[in-house]
Protein backbone atom coordinates (compact mmCIF):
# COMPACT_ATOMS: atom_id res chain seq x y z
CA UNK A 1 0.00 0.00 0.00
CA UNK A 2 2.47 2.25 1.05
CA UNK A 3 5.33 2.48 -1.87
CA UNK A 4 8.70 4.87 -1.96
CA UNK A 5 8.22 7.35 -4.69
CA UNK A 6 11.35 6.71 -6.43
CA UNK A 7 10.48 3.07 -6.94
CA UNK A 8 10.02 1.26 -10.29
CA UNK A 9 6.58 0.36 -9.19
CA UNK A 10 5.38 3.77 -8.07
CA UNK A 11 6.81 5.42 -11.23
CA UNK A 12 4.71 2.92 -13.35
CA UNK A 13 1.58 3.65 -11.01
CA UNK A 14 2.25 7.19 -12.05
CA UNK A 15 2.68 6.96 -15.45
CA UNK A 16 -0.73 5.10 -15.88
CA UNK A 17 -2.69 7.55 -14.25
CA UNK A 18 -1.94 9.66 -17.43
CA UNK A 19 -2.75 7.06 -19.35
CA UNK A 20 -6.25 7.92 -21.07
CA UNK A 21 -8.67 4.81 -22.25
CA UNK A 22 -8.13 3.17 -18.47
CA UNK A 23 -10.81 3.22 -15.96
CA UNK A 24 -9.10 1.98 -13.00
CA UNK A 25 -6.13 -0.21 -12.26
CA UNK A 26 -4.29 -2.07 -9.19
CA UNK A 27 -0.87 -2.99 -8.07
CA UNK A 28 -1.37 -7.06 -8.04
CA UNK A 29 0.54 -9.49 -6.21
CA UNK A 30 0.38 -12.85 -7.65
CA UNK A 31 -0.73 -15.77 -5.14
CA UNK A 32 -0.96 -19.41 -4.46
CA UNK A 33 -3.93 -21.62 -5.92
CA UNK A 34 -3.73 -23.11 -2.64
CA UNK A 35 -6.03 -21.37 -0.59
CA UNK A 36 -4.17 -22.13 2.60
CA UNK A 37 -1.30 -20.80 0.93
CA UNK A 38 -2.71 -17.74 -0.34
CA UNK A 39 -4.30 -16.68 3.33
CA UNK A 40 -0.33 -16.70 4.42
CA UNK A 41 0.76 -14.43 1.59
CA UNK A 42 -1.87 -12.29 2.42
CA UNK A 43 -1.58 -12.04 6.07
CA UNK A 44 2.29 -11.62 5.35
CA UNK A 45 1.74 -8.47 3.72
CA UNK A 46 -1.28 -7.26 5.59
CA UNK A 47 0.26 -7.45 9.62
CA UNK A 48 2.14 -4.82 8.37
CA UNK A 49 -0.39 -2.48 7.55
CA UNK A 50 -2.68 -0.03 9.59
CA UNK A 51 -6.24 -0.82 9.96
CA UNK A 52 -9.08 -0.96 12.25
CA UNK A 53 -11.57 -3.04 10.53
CA UNK A 54 -11.25 -5.31 6.57
CA UNK A 55 -13.36 -7.45 4.35
CA UNK A 56 -12.46 -9.88 1.44
CA UNK A 57 -13.95 -9.37 -1.32
CA UNK A 58 -13.09 -12.56 -4.50
CA UNK A 59 -14.41 -12.62 -8.13
CA UNK A 60 -13.60 -15.67 -9.62
CA UNK A 61 -13.53 -15.84 -13.47
CA UNK A 62 -12.30 -19.37 -13.47
CA UNK A 63 -15.79 -21.35 -12.48
CA UNK A 64 -13.09 -24.31 -12.66
CA UNK A 65 -11.63 -23.52 -9.14
CA UNK A 66 -12.14 -25.78 -6.42
CA UNK A 67 -13.77 -23.23 -4.03
CA UNK A 68 -16.71 -20.80 -4.44
CA UNK A 69 -16.08 -16.76 -3.79
CA UNK A 70 -17.42 -17.18 -0.47
CA UNK A 71 -15.43 -19.81 1.07
CA UNK A 72 -12.48 -17.95 -0.51
CA UNK A 73 -13.60 -14.53 1.35
CA UNK A 74 -14.21 -17.04 4.58
CA UNK A 75 -10.61 -18.92 4.88
CA UNK A 76 -8.72 -15.95 3.95
CA UNK A 77 -10.79 -13.72 6.62
CA UNK A 78 -10.48 -15.95 9.00
CA UNK A 79 -6.88 -16.41 8.50
CA UNK A 80 -6.47 -12.16 9.14
CA UNK A 81 -9.07 -11.75 12.00
CA UNK A 82 -7.72 -14.68 14.29
CA UNK A 83 -4.23 -13.88 13.69
CA UNK A 84 -4.65 -9.84 14.33
CA UNK A 85 -7.71 -9.87 16.03
CA UNK A 86 -9.03 -7.57 13.54
CA UNK A 87 -12.97 -6.94 12.82
CA UNK A 88 -14.97 -7.64 9.84
CA UNK A 89 -16.66 -4.50 8.34
CA UNK A 90 -18.31 -5.39 4.57
CA UNK A 91 -19.86 -2.00 4.24
CA UNK A 92 -16.76 0.06 5.27
CA UNK A 93 -13.91 -1.35 5.97
CA UNK A 94 -10.58 0.11 6.53
CA UNK A 95 -9.41 -2.21 4.60
CA UNK A 96 -10.49 -4.21 1.45
CA UNK A 97 -8.53 -7.41 0.10
CA UNK A 98 -9.38 -8.06 -3.55
CA UNK A 99 -8.63 -11.36 -4.88
CA UNK A 100 -9.19 -12.36 -8.34
CA UNK A 101 -8.88 -16.15 -10.07
CA UNK A 102 -9.04 -16.18 -13.79
CA UNK A 103 -7.08 -18.00 -16.27
CA UNK A 104 -5.65 -20.60 -13.46
CA UNK A 105 -4.19 -17.74 -11.80
CA UNK A 106 -4.58 -16.30 -8.14
CA UNK A 107 -4.17 -12.66 -7.73
CA UNK A 108 -4.98 -10.26 -4.96
CA UNK A 109 -4.46 -6.31 -4.08
CA UNK A 110 -5.51 -3.94 -1.62
CA UNK A 111 -5.97 -0.22 -3.61
CA UNK A 112 -8.11 0.41 -6.87
CA UNK A 113 -6.71 3.42 -8.43
CA UNK A 114 -8.97 5.40 -10.46
CA UNK A 115 -7.17 6.30 -13.93
CA UNK A 116 -8.03 8.77 -16.66
CA UNK A 117 -10.92 6.88 -18.09
CA UNK A 118 -12.04 8.17 -22.04
CA UNK A 119 -11.23 7.01 -25.12
CA UNK A 120 -7.41 5.32 -26.12
CA UNK A 121 -6.05 8.16 -28.13
CA UNK A 122 -6.20 7.90 -31.32
CA UNK A 123 -8.95 5.97 -31.65
CA UNK A 124 -11.44 8.67 -32.47
CA UNK A 125 -9.34 10.39 -35.59
CA UNK A 126 -6.97 13.19 -35.38
CA UNK A 127 -7.90 17.04 -34.52
CA UNK A 128 -6.41 20.69 -34.62
CA UNK A 129 -6.21 22.62 -31.12
CA UNK A 130 -6.20 26.24 -31.53
CA UNK A 131 -3.55 26.32 -28.67
CA UNK A 132 -3.14 29.94 -27.00
CA UNK A 133 -1.18 30.42 -23.95
CA UNK A 134 -4.02 30.79 -21.51
CA UNK A 135 -6.32 28.53 -19.65
CA UNK A 136 -9.29 27.55 -21.89
CA UNK A 137 -7.48 25.81 -25.13
CA UNK A 138 -5.51 23.42 -23.17
CA UNK A 139 -8.73 22.06 -21.36
CA UNK A 140 -10.46 21.99 -24.42
CA UNK A 141 -7.64 19.66 -26.09
CA UNK A 142 -7.19 17.65 -22.61
CA UNK A 143 -11.10 16.89 -23.13
CA UNK A 144 -11.00 15.86 -26.66
CA UNK A 145 -7.99 13.46 -26.26
CA UNK A 146 -10.40 11.81 -23.43
CA UNK A 147 -12.78 11.59 -26.50
CA UNK A 148 -10.26 9.99 -28.16
CA UNK A 149 -8.71 12.08 -30.77
CA UNK A 150 -4.74 12.38 -31.18
CA UNK A 151 -4.42 16.20 -31.23
CA UNK A 152 -1.94 18.23 -33.63
CA UNK A 153 -1.31 21.96 -32.00
CA UNK A 154 -1.60 25.62 -33.68
CA UNK A 155 -0.26 28.22 -32.11
CA UNK A 156 -0.58 31.64 -33.33
CA UNK A 157 1.48 34.28 -31.98
CA UNK A 158 2.45 38.33 -32.86
CA UNK A 159 6.42 38.48 -32.62
CA UNK A 160 8.14 40.68 -32.77
CA UNK A 161 5.56 43.65 -32.66
CA UNK A 162 4.53 41.68 -28.81
CA UNK A 163 6.91 39.48 -26.37
CA UNK A 164 7.74 35.67 -27.31
CA UNK A 165 6.57 34.69 -23.99
CA UNK A 166 3.41 32.82 -25.05
CA UNK A 167 5.47 31.08 -27.86
CA UNK A 168 7.61 29.55 -24.66
CA UNK A 169 4.19 29.32 -22.75
CA UNK A 170 2.64 27.18 -25.48
CA UNK A 171 5.02 25.07 -26.06
CA UNK A 172 5.25 24.58 -22.21
CA UNK A 173 1.77 23.74 -22.05
CA UNK A 174 1.77 21.11 -25.65
CA UNK A 175 4.66 19.36 -23.93
CA UNK A 176 2.73 19.20 -20.46
CA UNK A 177 -0.39 17.87 -22.70
CA UNK A 178 2.02 14.86 -24.10
CA UNK A 179 1.96 12.92 -21.31
CA UNK A 180 -1.58 12.30 -22.36
CA UNK A 181 -0.17 11.58 -26.14
CA UNK A 182 2.70 10.07 -26.04
CA UNK A 183 4.18 12.42 -28.93
CA UNK A 184 2.52 15.89 -30.48
CA UNK A 185 3.28 17.78 -33.46
CA UNK A 186 2.72 21.78 -32.41
CA UNK A 187 2.45 24.75 -35.51
CA UNK A 188 3.83 27.85 -34.26
CA UNK A 189 2.64 29.94 -36.93
CA UNK A 190 3.21 34.08 -36.83
CA UNK A 191 0.29 36.07 -37.28
CA UNK A 192 1.73 39.12 -37.69
CA UNK A 193 1.73 39.87 -41.69
CA UNK A 194 -1.98 39.32 -42.01
CA UNK A 195 -2.90 41.46 -38.92
CA UNK A 196 -1.07 44.31 -40.24
CA UNK A 197 -3.14 43.90 -43.71
CA UNK A 198 -5.99 43.82 -41.28
CA UNK A 199 -5.26 47.19 -39.49
CA UNK A 200 -4.47 49.23 -41.81
CA UNK A 201 -7.60 48.00 -44.21
CA UNK A 202 -10.55 47.07 -42.44
CA UNK A 203 -13.07 48.88 -39.18
CA UNK A 204 -11.20 48.54 -36.25
CA UNK A 205 -14.38 47.29 -34.50
CA UNK A 206 -13.98 44.04 -36.83
CA UNK A 207 -10.56 43.44 -35.85
CA UNK A 208 -10.66 40.91 -33.44
CA UNK A 209 -13.02 39.31 -35.35
CA UNK A 210 -10.79 38.99 -38.72
CA UNK A 211 -7.85 37.74 -36.46
CA UNK A 212 -9.97 34.81 -35.66
CA UNK A 213 -11.37 33.89 -39.13
CA UNK A 214 -7.78 34.22 -40.41
CA UNK A 215 -6.95 32.03 -37.48
CA UNK A 216 -9.54 29.53 -38.30
CA UNK A 217 -8.29 29.33 -41.93
CA UNK A 218 -5.03 28.78 -40.80
CA UNK A 219 -5.48 25.81 -38.83
CA UNK A 220 -7.19 24.29 -41.72
CA UNK A 221 -4.35 24.15 -43.40
CA UNK A 222 -2.94 22.61 -40.59
CA UNK A 223 -5.79 20.16 -40.88
CA UNK A 224 -5.06 19.50 -44.39
CA UNK A 225 -1.68 18.86 -44.18
CA UNK A 226 -2.33 16.92 -41.11
CA UNK A 227 -5.17 14.74 -42.07
CA UNK A 228 -7.79 15.93 -39.76
CA UNK A 229 -10.75 16.06 -39.59
CA UNK A 230 -11.98 18.81 -37.16
CA UNK A 231 -10.70 21.75 -35.57
CA UNK A 232 -10.54 22.60 -31.40
CA UNK A 233 -11.05 25.83 -29.91
CA UNK A 234 -11.19 27.01 -26.12
CA UNK A 235 -14.38 29.09 -26.52
CA UNK A 236 -16.91 29.71 -23.38
CA UNK A 237 -20.54 30.99 -24.55
CA UNK A 238 -20.31 34.51 -23.33
CA UNK A 239 -17.41 34.62 -22.01
CA UNK A 240 -15.68 37.34 -23.50
CA UNK A 241 -16.35 39.61 -26.16
CA UNK A 242 -16.02 36.82 -29.37
CA UNK A 243 -17.80 34.48 -27.54
CA UNK A 244 -21.28 35.64 -28.32
CA UNK A 245 -23.71 33.53 -30.60
CA UNK A 246 -23.03 35.83 -33.42
CA UNK A 247 -19.34 35.74 -33.35
CA UNK A 248 -19.02 32.40 -32.65
CA UNK A 249 -21.01 31.72 -35.72
CA UNK A 250 -18.88 34.13 -37.78
CA UNK A 251 -16.04 32.35 -36.77
CA UNK A 252 -17.55 29.14 -37.43
CA UNK A 253 -18.25 30.56 -41.13
CA UNK A 254 -14.57 30.49 -41.43
CA UNK A 255 -14.28 27.33 -41.68
CA UNK A 256 -14.89 24.39 -43.80
CA UNK A 257 -14.78 21.64 -41.43
CA UNK A 258 -16.31 20.99 -38.11
CA UNK A 259 -15.35 23.20 -35.23
CA UNK A 260 -15.79 21.38 -31.68
CA UNK A 261 -16.17 22.92 -28.70
CA UNK A 262 -15.74 21.11 -25.66
CA UNK A 263 -16.16 24.02 -22.92
CA UNK A 264 -18.95 26.04 -24.46
CA UNK A 265 -20.98 25.14 -21.45
CA UNK A 266 -18.96 25.66 -18.66
CA UNK A 267 -18.09 28.45 -16.76
CA UNK A 268 -14.50 30.11 -15.73
CA UNK A 269 -14.71 27.79 -12.29
CA UNK A 270 -14.91 24.46 -13.72
CA UNK A 271 -12.28 25.12 -16.39
CA UNK A 272 -9.85 26.58 -14.10
CA UNK A 273 -10.57 23.20 -12.22
CA UNK A 274 -10.09 21.11 -14.71
CA UNK A 275 -7.32 23.29 -15.63
CA UNK A 276 -5.33 22.67 -11.88
CA UNK A 277 -6.42 18.87 -12.20
CA UNK A 278 -4.63 18.18 -15.39
CA UNK A 279 -1.67 20.50 -14.28
CA UNK A 280 -1.91 23.05 -16.92
CA UNK A 281 -3.33 25.92 -14.82
CA UNK A 282 0.25 27.53 -13.57
CA UNK A 283 1.62 27.65 -16.85
CA UNK A 284 -1.31 29.24 -18.39
CA UNK A 285 -0.99 32.11 -15.36
CA UNK A 286 2.27 32.91 -16.48
CA UNK A 287 2.34 36.79 -17.93
CA UNK A 288 2.07 36.63 -21.87
CA UNK A 289 0.72 38.99 -24.99
CA UNK A 290 -2.04 37.69 -26.99
CA UNK A 291 -2.01 38.00 -30.35
CA UNK A 292 -5.96 38.57 -30.53
CA UNK A 293 -5.17 41.64 -28.14
CA UNK A 294 -2.58 43.01 -30.52
CA UNK A 295 -4.04 46.18 -31.59
CA UNK A 296 -7.48 45.39 -31.05
CA UNK A 297 -10.04 48.31 -29.46
CA UNK A 298 -11.59 48.17 -26.24
CA UNK A 299 -14.96 47.58 -27.06
CA UNK A 300 -14.90 45.43 -29.91
CA UNK A 301 -17.87 44.06 -31.65
CA UNK A 302 -20.19 41.97 -30.01
CA UNK A 303 -22.47 41.27 -32.36
CA UNK A 304 -21.09 40.57 -35.78
CA UNK A 305 -22.97 40.61 -38.98
CA UNK A 306 -22.02 38.45 -42.27
CA UNK A 307 -21.83 40.80 -44.01
CA UNK A 308 -19.70 43.42 -42.73
CA UNK A 309 -17.15 40.96 -42.08
CA UNK A 310 -17.32 40.26 -45.77
CA UNK A 311 -16.77 43.14 -47.03
CA UNK A 312 -14.17 43.71 -44.63
CA UNK A 313 -12.15 40.88 -45.98
CA UNK A 314 -12.97 42.00 -49.70
CA UNK A 315 -10.97 45.05 -49.38
CA UNK A 316 -7.99 42.91 -47.89
CA UNK A 317 -7.51 41.69 -51.49
CA UNK A 318 -4.83 39.10 -51.08
CA UNK A 319 -4.87 38.20 -47.72
CA UNK A 320 -5.10 34.38 -49.28
CA UNK A 321 -1.66 34.56 -50.17
CA UNK A 322 -0.33 35.92 -47.01
CA UNK A 323 -1.79 33.25 -45.20
CA UNK A 324 -0.40 30.75 -47.35
CA UNK A 325 3.67 32.17 -46.66
CA UNK A 326 2.53 32.48 -43.24
CA UNK A 327 1.97 28.92 -43.49
CA UNK A 328 5.03 28.23 -45.20
CA UNK A 329 6.69 30.21 -42.42
CA UNK A 330 5.23 28.08 -39.92
CA UNK A 331 7.66 26.51 -37.28
CA UNK A 332 7.63 22.77 -36.35
CA UNK A 333 8.00 21.34 -32.86
CA UNK A 334 7.63 17.54 -32.70
CA UNK A 335 7.16 16.81 -28.76
CA UNK A 336 7.46 13.42 -27.01
CA UNK A 337 7.11 11.82 -23.68
CA UNK A 338 10.49 10.33 -22.45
Amino acid sequence: LFLDENSPHQKILDRLKHVIGIAHFSLAYSGSSDVEKLSEQIFEFVKHQQFDTFCVRTRRADKQFPLTSPEINKIVGAKIHESLQKPVDLKNPDLVCHIEIFNKQVFYYFQRIEGNRGLPVGSSGKVVSLLSAGIDSPVSSYLMMKRGAHVVFAHFHSFPMTSKASYHNAIKLANKLTTYQYRTKIYLLPLIPIQEKIILNAPIKLRLLLYRRMMVRLAEMVAKKERAKALVTGESLGQVASQTLENIASTTEAATIPILRPLIGLDKEEIISLAKRIDTFDISIEPFDDCCSYMVPENPETKAKLKEIHWAEQKLSDWQQILQEIFEQAEVVQLHFP
